[in-house]
């Protein structure tokens, strides 16, 4: 069966499994119904890593076994229930808050070992930090404030919000850091996003009390288990993810994003003022973490441009073929070399070169190989000059070398040993010229310029000096 339908098939007979939940009466069938997905959902995972091999297989393998954790969980509920016992709390809600340890180390190994992260995970603090005080205004303070409940109860009902604000975050990490270009990613953090949900909403009916088992609530867990079947089979799962957003990217759906979740936390106090003073407080301590993380980003962007510029800057000046510098930054070091020189009374010569017969190099073995021979011999050059020489190029194989602190006999005898280092059997004609009284830039580049062409006349492949 191909990869491409086997995903499909998968999904198919999850949903199939979470629409016979939802129609039939909640009762014994139903109940073992659900167990059973839930097994499928946990055991179709591991099939999907020892036979489709996904990237970070370590993660996928995680995810299942929280998966596995979760069916466990199921079949003690779904025991205590139908046998008339008190459900909550009990056995399965350790299975059930033990699967999300797991399903966190899941989703950070998907976001990848990126060092240049730090952008997407603060975005993301700030999307977690804003639901973490709309959390704590609708799920968790009700169960703060609510007397009937035991202090083990308490704790039992603010763990599950609690530990989806902690998941959050990573999935909006995986989110932003790699802006779900892989199908596989896709379906996966859709099953996150109706697996929080369903949480929500669960956590809300016990709240007000209109949850009972067998419904739509219980169904997006099924349809959550069912996406993450379908992403561990997928194809693309076994795709490297390639993170294309940077420290600094900032785009406008992501700045609206950032924005809402800023804004929520004073619409929080705006409208629970003066009725929920610890909800205030909660509120008025995540304004001032939000504060912080947004003063962190824009901290980070401001190192990003300025590192970005200076890369800019590097490119304005190199060849990006060869690497050598450029027309417009030799302009630069041969003005400020003959300043020196000038100023200094110090020897400065040049070197003009000129590839022999590079067209017919080009003719005979094609272009790519052309360029990479123009790579090669810059890289030849760099490994025996100063670093104080410099390398330019000039023109499609015409190279001009600059000697700073060289007279005219210490040149030929670089010029020469370039010269002899050529690969592939290639030769060059260069003219030498060493700087002369009074000179100016222009003509001190042409009389090397005239002693290269003298070279050409002269049979190729050698060094000729320029006439004063």
């Amino acid at each position: 069966m191909k990869s491409t339908q086997t995903w499909q098939i998968l999904l198919g007979v999850a949903l199939l499994l979470f629409g016979v939940y939802v129609a039939i009466p909640y009762g014994t069938f139903a109940s073992a119904i659900y167990v059973a997905a839930s097994v499928f959902a946990a055991t179709a995972v591991v099939f999907a890593v020892r036979h489709r091999a996904p990237f970070y297989p370590a993660a996928w393998l995680l995810l299942a076994y929280g998966l596995a954790l979760c069916a466990i969980g199921h079949a003690i509920w779904y025991w205590l229930d139908l046998y008339g016992l008190e459900p909550f709390p009990s056995l399965a809600d350790a299975f059930y808050l033990a699967a999300y340890p797991l399903f966190a180390a899941s989703l950070w190994l998907l976001g990848g070992q990126n060092t240049r992260d730090d952008g997407a995970l603060s975005d993301a603090l700030i999307v977690g930090i804003s639901a973490t005080v709309l959390s704590w205004a609708l799920l968790i303070a009700p169960y703060v404030y609510d007397p009937g409940l035991t202090l083990l109860q308490l704790l039992i009902s603010a763990a599950y919000p609690v530990a989806d604000l902690i998941l959050l975050p990573l999935v909006l990490r995986l989110v932003f850091l790699h802006r779900t270009r892989l199908t596989a990613h896709r379906l996966l953090l859709v099953g996150w996003f109706a697996y929080f949900a369903a949480d929500l909403l669960y956590a809300h009916g016990n709240s007000v009390g209109w949850y009972a088992p067998g419904g739509l609530t219980d169904g997006l867990w099924l349809i959550a288990y069912a996406l993450f079947i379908a992403a561990a089979w997928h194809p693309s799962a076994a795709v490297e993810p390639d993170s294309r957003a940077s420290r600094a990217e900032l785009s406008g759906r992501r700045l609206l994003i950032l924005g809402a979740a800023s804004v929520l936390v004073p619409a929080v106090i705006l409208v629970t003022a003066g009725t929920q003073f610890e909800i205030v407080r909660v509120a008025a301590i995540a304004s001032i973490l939000l504060f912080l993380l947004v003063m962190h980003r824009m901290a980070g962007l401001l190192r990003e441009t300025h590192r970005q510029a200076e890369v800019l800057e590097g490119l304005s000046q190199i060849d990006p073929l060869t690497g050598a510098v450029n027309r417009r930054q030799l302009d630069y070091e041969l003005k400020r070399e003959l300043s020196r020189a000038v100023r200094r009374q110090t020897d400065l010569s040049i070197a003009f070169i000129d590839l022999d017969h590079f067209k017919q190099f080009n003719d005979t073995y094609g272009h790519q190989a052309g360029d990479s021979l123009l790579k090669e011999i810059v890289a030849v050059w760099h490994g025996v000059l100063r670093p104080t020489d410099v390398v330019a190029r000039i023109g499609g194989e015409e190279f001009l070398v600059l000697f700073p602190d060289t007279n005219s006999n210490q040149a030929q005898i670089v010029s020469e040993r370039l010269r002899n280092l050529m690969p592939h059997g290639q030769t060059f004609s260069a003219g030498l010229a060493t700087l002369q009284p009074d000179e100016s830039a222009e003509n001190f580049i042409a009389r090397a310029d005239n002693a290269m062409y003298q070279a050409k006349s002269r049979g190729r492949n050698r060094v000729v000096f320029a006439v004063p």
